[in-house]
């Protein structure tokens, strides 16, 4: 497995290599004595099997079904003095679970429970949708070894497949296994699986082709969002470029105007349904998946020079609300696609999701 070399310890920085026959029998033999330890103090009490380890020998990653763990909180230790209480971040939690426990499971109609809830999966609508998949591609490098799929989900959509079509591997990142295991399904020898954390990822710098990262951004709390942004550049190899689809939300003017009259009636609803339930004595309603949106203005501040670009202007409220076949659907949303080619910095700014376009100078890795 010749990627490991681009793999990196996200605790210590150090390279990873696989670990040798006669180190696995060390390591079981460690595991029956419990001089073998998770990060967070407990003994492992099971066989673990093959894992990835720093050149110092200090951290180890279990490889599980293709799959490699290099969360810091999966690490293996076999030195108390490396042990480490720190714990995954609430919000990134609760994502991790949603997708592991509901997000990355089909329906009978093959359809993740994330489509259902968060697309729209309707006839009138998958034309532009395919088209509006279709133009991240431009902005990838055409072909190469290593294309990043940061928070890559299960490889949801077929029109997903194309960005990687000519790379020689597909490196797929997320939080959740369920999904991990589903991209392996689909991609086979050609997927390298990673379970981690995009605000720490586990690569060496300037090692990657190209990176597209579809949706996820705002999942992450908004004070690490940057972060995120900044390690999927820092990873890009000099000349690559990279691909980040935003959600500007409540930051989008023409969606604020558009969806005006829907957000006060579901605003008031809630409201009143919320009182009802107090007075009822209900609990409040569940939490929903985590999501924060920063405005435009905020990431020109603080990432690498990029450009703006359009994704799709239209969310997916506007489109439940207002785009029908009987209303002429299929024909305003191919007059929109055509509006967003002439002119996609004004609808990636003013639109609902954005491209943020990058491209790596051509300098030397740091």
């Amino acid at each position: 497995m010749e990627w490991i070399s681009i793999l990196q310890c996200p605790i210590s920085g150090e390279r990873l290599r696989q670990m040798h026959d006669t180190e696995l029998v060390t390591q079981e033999m460690a595991i029956a004595a419990g001089k073998l330890w998770h990060i967070s103090g407990t003994a492992v009490a099971r066989k673990i099997g093959s894992c990835l380890v720093t050149i110092s020998g200090k951290y180890r990653y279990p490889v599980d079904d293709g799959i490699v763990l290099i969360l810091p909180g999966f690490a293996l230790v076999d030195s108390p003095d490396l042990f480490s209480t720190r714990q995954l971040h609430d919000d990134k939690q609760w994502v991790k679970d949603f997708y592991d426990q509901s997000g990355w499971f089909a329906n009978a109609d093959g359809n993740y429970k994330d489509a259902v809830i968060y697309e729209d999966l309707r006839d009138v609508s998958k034309n532009y949708i395919k088209k509006c998949h279709d133009r991240v591609g431009r902005f990838l490098p055409a072909s190469g070894t290593y294309l990043l799929d940061a928070a890559s989900g299960p490889i949801q959509h077929v029109d997903y497949l194309q960005y990687a079509e000519h790379f020689r591997y597909r490196v797929c990142v997320d939080f959740s296994f369920q999904a991990l295991r589903e991209a392996k399904r689909k991609l086979g020898d050609r997927a390298i699986c990673i379970l981690c954390d995009i605000t720490q990822l586990p690569f060496v710098s300037g090692t990657l082709d190209g990176f597209v990262s579809l949706n996820t951004i705002y999942h992450i709390p908004a004070d690490e969002q940057v972060t995120a942004i900044k390690e999927l550049y820092r990873v890009l190899m000099p000349g690559g470029k990279g691909v980040v689809v935003y959600d500007w939300y409540k930051h989008s003017s023409w969606m604020n105007v558009a969806l005006f009259p829907f957000r006060t009636f579901v605003f008031l609803k809630n409201r009143f349904l919320d009182a009802l339930g107090r007075a009822a004595g209900k609990k409040g309603a569940d939490r929903r998946l985590y999501f924060f949106a920063h405005p435009p203005a905020f990431f020109r501040r603080h990432l690498p020079p990029y450009q703006l670009r359009v994704w799709r202007t239209v969310s997916v409220p506007f489109m439940r609300y207002y785009v029908h076949a009987w209303l002429f659907g299929r024909q305003f949303l191919a007059w929109l696609y055509r509006k967003e080619e002439e002119h996609p910095g004004t609808c990636g700014l003013k639109g609902e999701y954005p491209m943020m376009v990058f491209e790596k100078n051509d300098e030397p890795a740091p």
